[in-house]
C-alpha cells in the first residue's frame, strides 16, 4: 500500500510525474527505515542502564558511551533483525510490479507469456535467484552470531 500511494501521492505534492522506480525505491525507504529505526531503538534499550551510567561514571561524554559502550553491545541484539528485515525487503521488491516497474517475478511471467514454454522452469529459477540471495543474507547473519557472541570463561 505504500507503494501504491506514494506512487499517486508524490506527483500531488510534488506537482510534478515522478518516475516508477523512484517511487518504488522511496517507498520500500520509508516502509523498511521506519522498522530499521525500531529495530535499532529496541537494540539500545535491550542493554541494562546500568552499561551507560557505568560508562558516564568513568567520564566518557554520553555520545562517547553510547558509540563505544552500548552500541556494540546492543548490535547483538539487532542482528537478527537486522538480517530479517533485508530478507523481506528482498522480498518487497517483487511489490514493484503494481506500479509497472519490471522486476524479476514480473519478467518471469512476461517471459513465460510471451514463449507460452517451460513455466516451471522459469518460476524455479526466480524462486532460486530470491532463495540464494535470502541464504546469503541468513548465512551471514549466522556467521556474525557466532562472531559476535559472548565468550565464555573456561
Amino acid at each position: 500500500m505504500v507503494i501504491f500511494w506514494m506512487y499517486f501521492l508524490l506527483p500531488a505534492l510534488m506537482g510534478k510525474t515522478i518516475p516508477e522506480a523512484r517511487t518504488v525505491i522511496a517507498g520500500l525507504t520509508l516502509f523498511t527505515s521506519a522498522y530499521m529505526s525500531q529495530i535499532v531503538r529496541a537494540g539500545i534499550d535491550g542493554v541494562p542502564r546500568g552499561q551507560m551510567e557505568a560508562a558516564l561514571s568513568t567520564g566518557l561524554k554520553r555520545w562517547q558511551a553510547m558509540l563505544y559502550i552500548v552500541l556494540p553491545q546492543g548490535l547483538r541484539n539487532m542482528i537478527p533483525s537486522f538480517v530479517n528485515q533485508f530478507v523481506s525487503l528482498i522480498k518487497d521488491t517483487s511489490l514493484a510490479f503494481i506500479v509497472g516497474v519490471s522486476e524479476l517475478t514480473h519478467v518471469g511471467t512476461q517471459i513465460n507469456n510471451r514463449s507460452m514454454v517451460y513455466p516451471t522452469e522459469i518460476f524455479m529459477f526466480i524462486a532460486l535467484v530470491y532463495f540464494i540471495l535470502c541464504y546469503a543474507f541468513t548465512s551471514l547473519s549466522r556467521w556474525l552470531e557466532r562472531r559476535l557472541s559472548w565468550r565464555k570463561a573456561i
